[in-house]
This record gives C-alpha cells, structure tokens and sequence, in this order.
C-alpha cells in the first residue's frame, strides 16, 4: 500500500519526520518497507513550452520536428513522442538544464537535425516510471511558466506492508486512523452528505440478488448527466503516486475511492446495462465473458458475476466487463459498492488467473458496515468533478445486517500478557483512539464494543496486542526468562519428545523442519498412501502447497536432494512432524505424531573411508543401527523388521516395522524413479515411524543402576553356516534364550556368501561376550557356556559350524 504523505495529512494532523513517522508505523506493526521521493525540485530553465508547429523529420519517419515557443524564445526540438499535437502545451527543458535523471541537455544532431532541447515525459521530470508520451499541460498555461511552479513540489510516499489480518489498514483513512491513534491525534472524515435531484433510483435501476451467501450486501447509485472529462490535477498527482494510472473522471474517482477508504467501486454505464438491470447470480455453465483487459473468459457455476437481464457484465469483485464500462459518450452511472464473499473472490480471481487492486482486497474483506458510505463519497466526488446530478436515494441490499461483537477485557490480564504496568485510563484511552468503544467500565476491567472493520478482535489476547503496539512495542521491556510450575500439569510426552531429540543428535543427525502442507505430486511419487485418504485444502494458495502431507517421506527425500544438488555428500537428518488423513464418519481427520530419518553418504564413516562409495547394504545396516539405538535407548522392545515391498522404496530393500500384528512403520532404500528424478548417484535411506508408541515407552521407561564390573570378561567366537533365508534376529532369539546369565554381548560382525560356501547358505560370525559379577571367569566356564550356546544354534537353526 502506498501512502503519500501530503494526502495522509489530510485526514490526520500530526506533527513529526517522516523518519519519525516510519519508526511509529514500524513499531506498531505496520512495517514500512521502503520510502520514496518523487519528483524533484526542477531547474528554472525548465519551463511550459507550446508546440507552435510539427513537420515529419526528413531521416527518420518515428522522429518529428516541433517548433516550441516559450515566453522569451522559440526552438526547434526532435521529438520521437506520439502525443505531441500543434497547440498542445508540455515541460519543455532548454540546452544547458539537467534534467533530474542526471541527463544534461547539450545542443545536439540528431539524425542530421539539430535540437535545442528537450520535451519531457513524465520519468524524465522523476515524476513516475511513464515513458509513453510527453506530459500534457492544462491549456491554460502559459508558456515560460517554470514547471516548478506548476508542479506539486518533491513528494514523499511511503509503502507499507498490510498483513492479511489487517484488511481495514488497505486504505488511506484506515492508515491515518492508525496514526490518530499513534499521534493521539484526531481522525479527519472526508464529506459524504448529497445534494440529490430527478427521479428517484429505484425508478432508473433495479438490482437483483440471486446469491446472498456470496454477495451479503449490495448498493447501486445512479448519476446523471455525467460530464465525462479529464480528472483535475490534484487527483491525477495522488493517483500516480499511489501506483494507478489516471483514465478519466469518473473512473478516476472510483480509483481515489478505493485508496481513500479499502472499499472498490466500478461504474457501469446504465445505457448499455440491458432492461437497466443488475442481476447478481452465479455465472451459466460455459458461459464466456469479454473482461475490461478484452480476453474473453470461460466462466464457471463457481464464479459469482454481474450481470444485466441478457448477459455477464461483471466478474464480481475482480474486473469488469467490456461492454458495459465507461465510454467517452457516457452521461448516465450506476455506481455498484458491495461485499463479496472473500473465498469465493480468490477462488475465482485464482481459477482466471485475474489479480487486480479490487480482488487484493474482496479476498481479505471488506468492511461491510460502510458500503454504503463508500458509494457516497463516490456520488460526491462525481458531483463535484463531473457535474453529475445524483438521484434520490440508494439500492441498498442488506438483508442481514450485521452487528458489533463485543468483548470483555481484564486491565489485569493486559497487563500480565504484554508486561507493562499501565493503568486503567491509558488503556481505555487506547481502545478508545483505535475506535473500540467502551461499553461498560469497573475496576477490574471492560467491555468493548468492536467496530465491524476490526474482523481480527476476537479474545482479551487480541486486544492486549493492540495495547503493545499503540503504546510501543519498542517500549515493552524485555525481561528475564522465567518458568511457572502449574501444579497438576503433564508434560510428560514433550519430556520424551526431547529425550528421543538428544538421542538422535547424540548420533550425528540434524533436525529439520518442512510445512504440513505440500504438493499431491510429491506425495505421489513416495508417499505410497491411498490418494483418496489424503486431506485437501478446499481453496490452497498453490497447487504446491494444496494437500496436507501423509507421510514425511517424500518432503526428507526432498530436502536431501536438495543438500544433494549442491554438493553436500553426506547428510543425516531427522523430522518430528503431524502426519494426516482423512478419517471415517466420527472424526474428519487423523493425526499421528510420525518420526522421519534420511540418511545419504557415508555418514557413520570416518578418515580416507569417507572416499569409497556406499553400497545399498552398508546403508541399509545404517539406518536400521540409527533405529535400533534409538529403539534401545528409550526402552522400546519387542519390534519386528520383515521384507515386503512398497513403492516408497527399491525392491528387495522394502521392510515393514511391527509390533506384534501392529504396523509401526517403514523403512528402506529409495526407489530407483525418484534417485534419477533427484540425481542421487548412491543409496538413499529412509526410515518413517509412529512415534507415540516410542515416546509411550520412554514415558514408562525405568533407569536400574548396575556395579561396575569388577572382573574381566572373556570372549569366544563362532561362524555358523546357515540357509540364506535365517535372520540375525531368529540367531539373537536362540541364543538368548540358552545362554547363562553370564553372557553379556553378541555381536554379528562377519556375513559371507561365495567361495567354500554351497549355494543357497550363507555364514554368519559372531562373537560372544561372558562376564560374572562375582568371580573371574576360567576357559573351562566361558568354554562349556559357549558349547551349550553353539549347540543351541546349530540344533535350532538346522545349522553347522563353520571350520575355517
């Protein structure tokens, strides 16, 4: 939004810099994000110049020559704009002038001609970006008038962001009601009261509502003998500072409407409205529409429109039509000021692909309490610069109006939230210069009737908030962090939630963070979930982001590609996030707190090992090492790892994790169509978990204390020469179960398949670790300990063992 100064101060006196100005509006939580001068103080040699005569340059067909006459001398000029005419009047610099550019004028040849001088455009003034033709003078100039005299002195204009919340600050009186408040200064309305004459509306125009939901409230003017013409000066000079380019008149004003008070108006030409009729209804299926930027567009039984007792004339609240917009024959408007739906503006506006100043605004919404009001200031304005006669009355379509809310308000509770001790008057005084009324007052606190245009007042939050900023949120003091034990409170499943963090940091990886939501192609391409479970947003802001995710797969495969893409090797992260789905016909959604790990490189390597390339089981073993630790760790016993195919994954490195029949989670190696749509050259480990069963165990988790051994241990090793199919875990199982309560440790640290092993067979080694808390341990123990164990595993497992 860009406010010029000068214009602001008509609706709010305020004494201050405009460095002070920025640093009160960036402190109240209107960011200012960039202030401009436009315009600059002129040479006096750059004066009003009248073009006497125009002849074609004998060299160059675009390029004319113009004999320009000021008060004190006449000169030739080569000009190459098409909007110079014999008679007409435009700022004319003379050799010698440097224009505010940096451009110094010296006679010059151009294509064999000369030129003393220069006939200026608008940029070349610094008065704007427009380059399309000279700037054209009001004809009662008189030439030799330095243009410093006729132009509004240097300018400046400040741009503001709005946040989506505050659609009210969309507007110039909504920005100077901010800086009443700041200033504690008073708000200045422009007029609105009408002089009305002729027949009254309702008997020049009707108005039709088919779609209340979508339009609840509606208002039509009409004006009459409607002069159309040029706007003056002033108004043209705020349009271009505000970014609008001036038209005429009337189309003008409702421009100057817009920016004044957030409200967007269009004028029709009542004529060429047919049965002068307005008819406010959904548009016919397939029905085509020839908008004011002349594309013709399809419309849809979705899209709200305007339109007379033939056809379409409006895209409500986004742009209007080309056959009923204001020509130069116009002498009778209807002035349309309503409330759209602001879903149904975007979703249109975004399906046509149609952004304009009105839509920015219907998508936010409008104040709906002052449509109305809006139109008037409009009527009055054509009144003024038009000469249009208004007729009695308006058509006022508001069949539900609507009300103020009201909230209460503890000075206790605004106090404890923004950490100020401010007394009972300064904060009604601030809710008072924001135009929240105060209804009812003790000494406790207040009740606040909220105007309709404050949409984002809801709770006593809201209110302190407002308190913070309009007194300074520069001086709200920032004290000493401080904790509140809330007795009775649990906060046991955050306290597992940071263990399983420390845990997997502990083990090198990195935490990120993705949005919820995503786009339906990514999860298509690893998510491996029903498409028809997934939650769809009903208006998303892009098709990016228009689904909420169902897995955290495809977002880690993601963001290791894009670490990839910039030649980071090796990466391990994991993410804590909500993952979502459709639910049956007793909740809408689902929403599991999921655990996600990727790793990518040779992440557990270390030295001249980092160089070698990573085969699929080295990272499969990786990854499954990353869970079981983590699985260890926080007490989570009793999980089962078994292949099965996915398509989140590569074949023949898919596995399933379960917990009795209860699937828990996946993991395995990414699949071969997203490695080549990423360009991974090497695996890819990928690992998605419930994580409320394993912060359940944490929960439950009991820490027992152990002597430190006081006597060494022994060790023997075994290799075991079993079918291909067996598991380690089927190995682990056994032994466990005949071991004494001396063995301490396994460890699987050999798999060979290949020569002196018959096919179909595979040797596992081991090495088994014997300890006693009470007594060293003599060969003749850990050798009858380990035979009891090697016969176990070979009996079990139809196994033998392995002589060298």
């Amino acid at each position: 939004m860009k406010i010029p100064v000068s214009w602001l101060k008509e609706y709010v006196a305020f004494e201050d810099s405009i460095e002070g100005l920025v640093e009160k509006l960036t402190f109240s939580g209107l960011e200012v994000e960039a202030v401009e001068t436009v315009g600059a103080v002129l040479d006096e040699r750059v004066v009003v110049g009248e073009v006497t005569a125009v002849e074609r340059h004998p060299n160059a067909d675009a390029l004319t020559l113009c004999t320009v006459s000021t008060d004190t001398e006449s000169a030739t000029v080569v000009c190459g704009a098409p909007n110079v005419v014999v008679g007409g009047k435009y700022p004319f610099a003379s050799v010698g002038v440097t224009l505010p550019n940096g451009m110094k004028l010296k006679k010059a040849k151009i294509r064999g001609v000369e030129s003393l001088g220069m006939l200026c455009a608008e940029d070349e003034l610094g008065l704007s970006d427009d380059h399309t033709g000279l700037l054209t003078l009001d004809s009662d100039l008189t030439p030799g008038t330095p243009m410093r005299d006729v132009l509004a002195p240097p300018e400046t204009v400040i741009e503001v962001e709005v946040t989506p919340n505050r659609p009210d600050c969309l507007s110039l009186i909504g920005i100077a009601r901010e800086v009443a408040a700041l200033y504690g200064a008073a708000l200045v309305l422009p007029p609105v009261d009408l002089q009305e004459a002729g027949s009254p509306v309702g008997e020049r125009a009707s108005v039709v509502v088919e779609e209340e939901d979508l339009c609840p409230r509606y208002t039509a003017r009409v004006l009459e003998n409607v002069a159309l013409a040029p706007s003056p000066p002033w108004m043209q000079h705020r349009l271009t500072l505000a970014g609008i380019r001036p038209i005429n008149n009337v189309v003008d004003i409702t421009n100057y409407v817009l920016l004044e008070t957030g409200h967007p108006l269009h004028a029709f030409d009542l004529e060429r409205l047919s049965q002068k009729q307005v008819v406010v209804r959904r548009a016919q299926p397939g029905e085509i529409m020839r908008t004011l930027d002349e594309v013709e567009r399809r419309l849809s039984p979705d899209m709200l429109i305007i339109a007379d007792a033939a056809q379409a004339v409006a895209v409500a609240g986004v742009m209007g039509g080309a056959g009923s917009e204001i020509h130069d024959d116009t002498h009778t408007v209807l002035l349309e000021s309503a409330c759209f739906d602001p879903a149904s503006v975007r979703a249109t506006s975004r399906e046509l692909g149609l952004r304009t100043d009105s839509s920015y605004r219907f998508e936010r919404g409008v104040n709906i309490d002052t449509v109305e009001w809006a139109s008037r200031r409009a009527a009055r304005l054509m009144q003024e610069l038009a000469s249009a006669t208004i007729c009695p009355g308006v058509i006022d379509h508001y069949p539900q109006p609507v009300t103020p809310r009201r909230v209460t308000c503890r000075f206790a509770g605004i106090r404890d939230l923004i950490g100020l001790d401010l007394d009972a008057d300064r904060i009604a005084a601030i809710f008072e210069s924001l135009q929240l009324r105060v209804v009812q007052r003790d000494a406790e606190g207040c009740e606040l009737e909220i105007p309709i245009f404050r949409g984002d007042l809801e709770r006593e939050v809201d209110l302190a908030e407002e308190v913070a900023r309009i007194h300074g949120l520069d001086r709200v003091p920032a004290p000493a962090p401080m904790a509140r034990l809330i007795p009775g409170a649990d906060d046991s499943d955050d306290q597992a939630l940071s263990a399983c963090r420390r845990t997997l940091v502990g083990l090198g990886l990195r935490e990120i963070m993705n949005y919820s939501l995503t786009s339906p192609a990514l999860l298509d391409l690893l998510a491996g979930d029903d498409p028809e479970k997934r939650v769809v947003m009903p208006h998303p802001l892009s098709q990016e982001q228009s689904v909420l995710r169902s897995s955290l797969l495809p977002q880690m495969g993601e963001t290791l590609a894009r670490n990839h893409a910039r030649q980071i090797r090796s990466a391990a992260f994991f993410e804590v996030g909500r993952t979502y789905r459709r639910g049956g016909a007793e909740v809408a959604h689902e929403e599991t707190v999921t655990l996600c790990i990727g790793l990518m490189g040779p992440t557990g390597r270390t030295g001249l090992d980092l160089r070698s390339p990573v085969d699929e089981e080295e990272m499969l073993l990786g990854l499954k090492g990353v869970w079981t630790t983590l699985a260890r760790a926080h007490g989570f016993e009793g999980w089962t790892l078994a292949a099965e195919p996915s398509q989140s994954f590569e074949p023949g490195f898919s596995f399933l994790l379960r917990r009795g029949k209860a699937l828990i989670g996946r993991l395995g190696l990414l699949p071969r169509k997203a490695r080549q749509e990423w360009r991974f050259t090497e695996p890819v480990g990928l690992l998605e978990v419930d994580l409320q069963l394993l912060l359940e165990a944490e929960q439950r988790r009991t820490v027992s204390l152990r002597p430190v051994p006081a006597y060494p241990s022994v060790s023997r090793d075994i290799a075991l020469i079993v079918d291909r199919a067996v598991k380690h875990e089927e190995i682990l199982a056994i032994a466990r179960k005949a071991a004494p309560k001396e063995l301490e440790h396994v460890e699987l640290f050999d798999i060979f398949e290949g020569k002196g092993i018959e096919s179909g067979k595979k040797s596992m080694a081991y090495s088994f670790t014997y300890r006693s808390m009470d007594r060293t341990l003599t060969d003749e123990d850990a050798n009858r300990f380990h035979e009891k164990v090697s016969a176990a595993l070979v009996g079990g497992l139809n196994a033998r063992i392995r002589d060298h």
